[in-house]
């Protein structure tokens, strides 16, 4: 069956409610995003694949309410199309990448922008931001405007004097800018909500974040960039075109998979096709990942 976007879903953690809210979609093909792969691997993995041979990445953000808290990790990629993201080749396929659904997702859960008080941010990739700020009577706005945004010090600094700042890739003017009006720069092992950890995961940027939910005795690892496909699971010589700093990369997705491997922890794999909640397993000497739902 082929490959789509994850729909709406939750996930209890504990006495923490996660909540997945489709954006959009994003198409590529799998051997120029992981050019050290090979079409053998791919082929022994179509459930990712949908009919016309591309990935599938899914977009959007994940709702947490902990405690009487309401906040969002990661904004998509906002109400666009792109036809052209990176080395993308073969033409259109229904958008190579769009978002524009977060806010209606987000009302379908039953939550306005405005009952959100807190936006965790993994790090500042366009398909990440998408909804910091909007346009009304030609005036820039919050989209959420009761919420502070809370990301890596290093991310920061990294988009605001890096060598990729005020580059094509870097996120728009506006967006820093209302982003700095309510900004909290969390180091590694923060708590930006209750029940919620930040846990530095460098290497596909360099202050990326994963975040760490707890409740009760069960957790739940919000991986962000750091893993963009369940198929790295069990190919960790994959490197995402992507990556800033490839080595670093992938020893963050090494420290993810040990973490995954302790006994009561889900993962949330943002960008996965059909779910995005599921549990790390390992069997006939590798590790895979299995999805709830599929």
């Amino acid at each position: 069956m082929p490959a789509h976007a994850a729909p709406l879903s939750s996930l209890q953690v504990g006495d923490v409610a996660l909540t997945w809210l489709p954006d959009g979609i994003h198409h590529v093909r799998p051997l120029e995003q992981y050019d050290n792969g090979n079409q053998r691997l791919w082929d022994e993995n179509p459930q990712v694949i949908d009919d016309e041979g591309w990935l599938v990445m899914s977009i959007g953000g994940l709702l947490v309410r902990s405690a009487g808290r309401c906040a969002l990790i990661d904004l998509g990629f906002g109400p666009r199309a792109v036809d052209d993201i990176g080395p993308l080749t073969g033409g259109r396929h229904h958008g190579d990448m769009y978002g524009g659904e977060l806010l209606t997702s987000l009302r379908r859960a039953g939550l306005e922008p405005e009952d959100i008080d807190a936006i965790l941010i993994s790090h500042m990739h366009p398909d990440h931001l998408g909804w910091v700020v909007t346009e009304r009577a030609g005036v820039a706005a919050p989209v959420f405007p009761n919420a502070r945004f809370h990301l890596g010090a290093r991310e920061w600094e990294y988009w605001n004097s890096g060598p990729e700042a005020h580059t094509h890739k870097a996120p728009a003017e506006v967006q820093m800018q209302v982003i700095a009006d309510r900004l909290h720069l969390m180091p590694d092992g923060d708590g930006p909500v209750p029940g919620v950890t930040a846990m530095g995961t460098p290497g596909h940027t360099p202050g990326h974040m994963s975040f760490v939910v707890s409740g009760g005795s069960e957790r739940a690892i919000v991986l962000g960039d750091a893993i963009h496909c369940p198929v790295e699971i069990g190919a960790p010589q994959l490197d995402f075109v992507f990556d800033v700093d490839p080595g670093a990369a992938r020893r963050a997705k090494e420290a993810i998979a040990r973490e995954l491997e302790k006994p009561d922890t889900h993962l949330v794999g943002g960008h996965f096709p059909e779910a995005v909640f599921g549990r790390l397993l390992r069997g006939e000497g590798r590790r895979y990942v299995q999805l709830y739902g599929t």
